[in-house]
């Protein structure tokens, strides 16, 4: 976690001096890595890029170091080694400058490759932002472990419980669990005594599968309160609970603070006791993937609603426009989407027309506008948002966005 914080700062500091600077965000997701696709869609990428790179670059020394810039970039992909525990990756490269800095993500918005003066750092800033600290809580009737989980890893608290031990006046669980305040939950049993001549039956395993409920409960109580505890401490904006769900688990949502509650995401099939941090991080990432499919209708139907008031507009041509005029909130990219244009190199305007505002701007032909849009969205600070559903993406007239105000 503190590794991200490191690395993008020694980015930022790097100047290139003249050279320019080589950008990769990769996807690594898990069909990404099925045959080694990634890959595939780097060199893709290097082969449309090369033929921009003479329009756009002049200098010979320049070249060289971005060729060779190309060259490093697809021997370190070439080691699984270098591509473990991320799902995204982000590399930066000015070979000539003897730079090369890797972020390991657990996503990236699109595969993009640019070429720059500086490296372009936005995106990884976007999604540190966006992500934010997820608590991951795995409980079930015997263990409770705490996670944080952020865009640069995921830490195991292995202190999670040691205040119960040492500060219990900060926890009103109740329970033998926590000295000095123990609650008053009792047990109350039936009678012993029955009718005459009726046979009892069932006590014992009635008594059996209460002390199972109630343990399982007082658990959930102390988790609950902990995490609470660490919510004050570390203002984490989400939650994830796992353990197994068949138990259970969700019976736990009684015993959250509202604040919780409110942050809860949702459940992972986990077992608390075996869960390695790797396991637990690409669990959690599966959900939040989940989470953001059933999201994108709502988004469909967001835009729909705002383009009715003036606030969105659905099409790249008027994407376009507004991002001109700096009037783009959120952005809405479907994830294959590609078109054809032209950069003014001055502006940093994107053009379906070999048109420039300025006379002596000469626009650049490039073969996706895209990568250039989502860029000029982020040095807005627009959210990005990358729409995957097939059935979303039809009613998607190329890009889409949210406006700040209508016109």
């Amino acid at each position: 976690m503190a590794d991200l914080k490191n690395v993008l700062e020694n980015i930022v500091r790097f100047r290139p001096e003249g050279l320019w600077v080589t950008s990769l965000y990769l996807h690594l997701r898990p069909e990404d890595r099925q045959d080694n696709k990634y890959t595939r869609v780097f060199k893709d990428m290097v082969r449309e890029k090369k033929k921009e790179l003479r329009e756009r670059v002049t200098d010979p020394e320049v070249i060289r170091s971005i060729e060779r810039d190309f060259e490093q970039i697809e021997g370190f992909l070439a080691q699984p080694e270098n591509l473990k525990n991320c799902r995204g990756i982000a590399i930066f490269s000015c070979s000539g400058a003897g730079f090369f800095e890797v972020v390991k993500l657990p996503y990236v918005y699109r595969n993009r490759l640019l070429i720059a003066p500086d490296p372009l750092i936005r995106e990884i800033a976007a999604i540190d932002e966006e992500f934010g600290r997820i608590g991951v809580l795995l409980v079930d009737r015997k263990h409770i472990r705490y996670f944080l989980l952020d865009a640069g890893g995921i830490e195991e608290d292995l202190d999670f419980l040691e205040p119960l031990a040492t500060r219990a006046h900060r926890f009103h669980s109740g329970g033998t669990a926590l000295k000095g305040a123990e609650g008053t939950f009792q047990l109350r049993l039936p009678a012993r005594r029955a009718a005459p001549n009726m046979i009892q039956h069932s006590f014992g395993e009635w008594r059996f599968h209460m002390r199972i409920r109630e343990e399982k409960h007082r658990v959930f109580k102390i988790a609950a309160d902990a995490a609470f505890e660490e919510w004050k401490r570390s203002k984490f904006e989400r939650l994830v609970v796992g353990g197994f769900l068949e138990e259970g688990l969700r019976e736990i949502e009684n015993h959250l603070h509202p604040y919780l509650r409110e942050r809860l995401v949702g459940y992972v099939e986990v077992n608390p006791s075996l869960a390695r941090p790797a396991e637990v991080r690409e669990k959690v990432l599966d959900l939040l993937r989940d989470r953001d499919r059933e999201e994108e209708r709502e988004l469909l139907r967001e835009l729909e609603e705002l383009t009715g008031r003036g606030l969105a507009v659905n099409g790249t041509s008027r994407v376009l426009e507004m991002l001109a005029a700096g009037n783009v909130r959120t952005l809405l990219v479907p994830e294959d989407f590609e078109k054809p244009g032209y950069l003014c190199p001055t502006t940093h305007l994107v053009s379906l027309k070999p048109e420039c505002p300025l006379a002596e701007e000469k626009p650049i032909p490039v073969e996706d506008i895209v990568d250039e849009v989502m860029e000029e969205a982020l040095e807005q600070r627009a959210r990005i948002e990358v729409i995957v559903d097939p059935d979303v993406q039809k009613r998607i007239d190329g890009l889409a966005a949210f406006l700040r105000f209508s016109l």
